[in-house]
């Protein structure tokens, strides 16, 4: 049966979600949903969990206590922080697409190079892409695979300002023209502020989570972004 179209279908619940390594218990009575059609963003420091978190939506690992559920149909893509073997590859950007075409289920692969807009270096090496280009080429592969979801690890890191503009214009096109939801982990605490429809701040367990413009007038966030040490800068100001 297909995943319902519906906006307010739940594709990922975590519910008291603890994980134990050893001594250390990095998550700590996780709860949050995930809904369709929706950008949701995990924030939080180094080594608060979220890439723990990604693995447990994954299945790479299994929760030490608390239950997962995930949609019984749900395509999940997965977009690394970087793909180190892949740089390396004698092969142009165009025909690492065409490779994995071949086995995809989307069989118009070259309408998505165009959504996504790597005319302009679909010929040269991908060792010669700059950090925005190859993401933008990691992100198109992840479609091939026609996703439901689609997990994004970091996604503007590396970038300059005008590449996560750019990578975000995508994102936000991706979200409205193919329905697919996002989930997000990341450090850019403002532009996240403006491109998501909830917001998760991690560090262990979940410090605060809700929609955007809510937080941004909570107290309890913006102490709890200050205690894990991010910190808000208004750009209230007109040009």
């Amino acid at each position: 049966m297909p995943i319902s179209k519906s906006e307010d279908t739940t594709l990922i619940k975590f519910s008291n979600v603890s994980k134990q390594f050893g001594k250390k218990l990095p998550l700590t009575n996780i709860n949050f949903t995930v809904k369709k059609g929706e950008v949701t963003t995990l924030i939080g420091p180094n080594g608060a969990g979220k890439t723990t978190i990604a693995r447990l939506i994954l299945g790479l690992d299994n929760p030490s206590s608390g239950n997962i559920i995930i949609h019984p149909n749900l395509k999940i893509g997965y977009v690394p922080q970087r793909l180190d073997f892949a740089s390396d590859l004698p092969i142009t950007a165009e025909n690492f697409l065409y490779l994995l075409a071949s086995n995809s289920t989307n069989k118009d692969w070259q309408e998505l190079g165009n959504f996504i807009d790597f005319d302009n270096y679909k010929h040269h090496d991908i060792s010669e892409l700059s950090g925005g280009q190859f993401q933008k080429l990691m992100l198109t592969a992840t479609l091939l695979n026609n996703p439901d979801l689609i997990i994004l690890d970091e996604p503007t890191q590396s970038l300059d300002v005008t590449s996560q503009q750019e990578f975000y214009r995508i994102i936000n096109q991706i979200k409205k023209r193919l329905n697919i939801t996002i989930f997000m982990i990341s450090h850019d605490l403002f532009t996240v502020m403006k491109n998501s429809d909830q917001v998760i701040c991690l560090n262990g367990h979940i410090c605060c989570s809700g929609k955007p413009n809510d937080l941004a007038e909570n107290q309890d966030f913006l102490n709890s972004l200050s205690a894990i040490g991010f910190y808000v800068h208004h750009h209230d100001h007109k040009h």
